[in-house]
């Protein structure tokens, strides 16, 4: 399956210019289009009592004076990279309204915010949300570092999970147009990885994907992706989100929620 469309979540907040150039770069290399979602309704306040109602319509007010400015943003962004696209305006609030539209689209891209706005709060929610909730892969762009022009060099973090699954199979043809592509497997107490990834790299290869198999034995694997990202000069790496339940991520700690903290590079997730 070929990427054709790339939803792009629209905000004022502190990552919208880097998960904009991300998502026009994508959809160049990769012959798509770009659909912005630009949301009015705050995410998280009941319509319930006249008090809210008031602080409500207000920020509603706000969302549509800051729009056009935003827009023609990504208006010249597209007309710059001669990418097609559309803006969409919903009523609704952006969890919700992203996760509907994201069955309709290859790839969705969120960031990583980690700022003290009112809008870089909401943004932040995201990420953990789409890729637990929707059914498609979602893109979360790291904040205040450097955007890929070219998607050329990709680490699949693997392990024999359902998660990481769905992750490889949905960014299939994003591998496929890459220049070199390595599966990371780490121990974690067991060999079985191992032999998983060497699978992964042959059945890869049958989808014409250039992918070589690495196997380390480190103890945390969090930092062990994130030094292999960097040792190998990768712009984008794949991975499953929460392959245990997000209670047992909260507790003791976990890849996904170390990575989705601070992403090394953009991430490519899917639950």
């Amino acid at each position: 399956m070929a990427i054709r469309t790339v939803l792009l979540h629209a905000s004022t907040d502190s990552g919208f210019n880097d998960r904009l150039s991300f998502a026009v770069a994508f959809a160049r290399q990769f012959g798509a289009s770009v659909t912005a979602i630009y949301t009015l309704y705050p995410t998280g306040v009941p319509r319930v009592g006249r008090a809210l109602s008031i602080y409500v319509n207000e920020l509603v007010r706000e969302a549509k004076e800051k729009e056009a400015p935003l827009k023609a943003q990504f208006d010249e962004a597209l007309k710059a990279a001669s990418v097609s696209g559309a803006w969409e305006t919903i009523e609704g609030d952006v969890a919700s309204a992203l996760r509907d539209a994201v069955t309709f689209a290859d790839v969705t891209v969120v960031s990583e915010t980690r700022y003290g706005t009112v809008d870089d709060e909401l943004a932040a929610t995201l990420p953990e949300h789409l890729a637990l909730a929707s059914n498609g892969p979602v893109i979360v762009v790291p904040t205040g570092k450097p955007v890929p022009a070219r998607i050329g060099r990709i680490v699949v973090a693997w392990k024999p999970s359902r998660e990481a699954g769905h992750a490889v199979r949905f960014a299939l043809p994003v591998l496929a147009g890459a220049d070199a592509v390595e599966v990371l497997t780490i121990a974690e107490g067991s060999e079985k990885a191992a032999a998983s990834g060497a699978r992964l790299t042959a059945y890869l290869a049958s989808h014409g994907v250039n992918a070589t198999h690495k196997h380390l034995s480190e103890v945390n694997a969090a930092a062990a992706i994130v030094a292999e990202v960097d040792a190998f000069g990768a712009n984008l790496l794949v991975l499953g989100a929460y392959s245990r339940s997000r209670l047992a991520e909260l507790v003791l700690g976990g890849v996904t929620a170390s990575l989705l903290d601070n992403p090394p590079v953009p991430l490519l997730i899917a639950h």
